[in-house]
């Protein structure tokens, strides 16, 4: 399949490039420049570009987000332009140019935080709507609504995958949304632990190609993440299990 990646440029954009560039024609969208012949430059908030990025593509994979320190509330206030404008503008542009181009599968890339809002025994199903006071989550669910107006609406092919915290390698570090908690630092929040980005990376190849129904959304969680994650869909729909758990210091070791 040809295969339009968002947000190409970053931490998970570049460990996917290697996994998908085995088994697909990959072009890399992004606003910050990759040395990659596969490369093009792409604001997803410029409905125009989207378009032409679109074409003859089969499928894509959003991943753009807005990136910002870890800091205060009254601080993350000067992002709030700029999140609204590519979590939920941006996303929109994609669904609708992948529409009018006949895009056969979109893989849209939320996280956990969109429920970070609701109380920390509540079990986390499909079906459990966004429900956040941070402006990333919030956002991030705000795309989530938009993806499946999309599918309801319009007959998209829809997989939406909401990330536990990523941890990867080469980073030092874990990541939620867009947050990075180093090594040896302040940790990420209890719930959901971390995933490795190899069990991350290997779930979007899933849902890229597995034949599915016309829309699902799943969690994608590490193996340690508390019970009130539901990973039911997950494993029905893809057959996904995650492959690696996390000892007492933060390090990965496979299951």
């Amino acid at each position: 399949m040809r295969v339009l990646i968002t947000g190409a440029a970053g931490r998970l954009g570049r460990r996917l490039t290697t996994t998908l560039g085995l088994r697909h024609n990959l072009l890399l969208g992004d606003i910050v420049q990759l040395d990659d012949p596969r490369f093009i430059h792409l604001d997803v908030t410029d409905l125009e570009a989207v378009h032409a990025a679109l074409q003859r593509c089969d499928a894509v994979v959003h991943m753009a987000i807005v990136d910002w320190p870890l800091c205060g509330p009254e601080e993350t206030l000067r992002y709030a332009p700029a999140t609204l404008q590519v979590h939920v503008l941006g996303t929109h542009n994609m669904l609708q140019a992948a529409w009018e181009a006949g895009v056969r599968r979109f893989v849209h890339i939320s996280s956990v935080s969109v429920v970070d809002g609701l109380p920390a025994d509540a079990i986390i199903t499909s079906e459990t709507r966004h429900y956040s006071n941070d402006l990333y989550g919030m956002t991030k669910g705000f795309g989530e609504d938009v993806c499946r107006m999309f599918h309801e609406r319009f007959g998209l092919p829809m997989a939406i995958l909401r990330l536990g915290t990523v941890y990867i390698p080469e980073t030092g570090g874990a990541w939620l949304g867009n947050v990075c908690y180093p090594e040896g630092g302040a940790q990420p929040p209890p719930a959901p632990t971390r995933i490795h980005v190899d069990d991350v990376t290997r779930a979007i190849g899933l849902a890229l190609e597995t034949p599915e129904p016309g829309y699902a959304l799943v969690h994608i969680v590490g193996a340690d993440s508390p019970h009130q994650w539901d990973l039911k869909a997950a494993r029905r729909v893809y057959g996904w299990e995650p492959e690696y758990s996390f000892s007492s210091d933060g390090l990965p070791h496979r299951i």
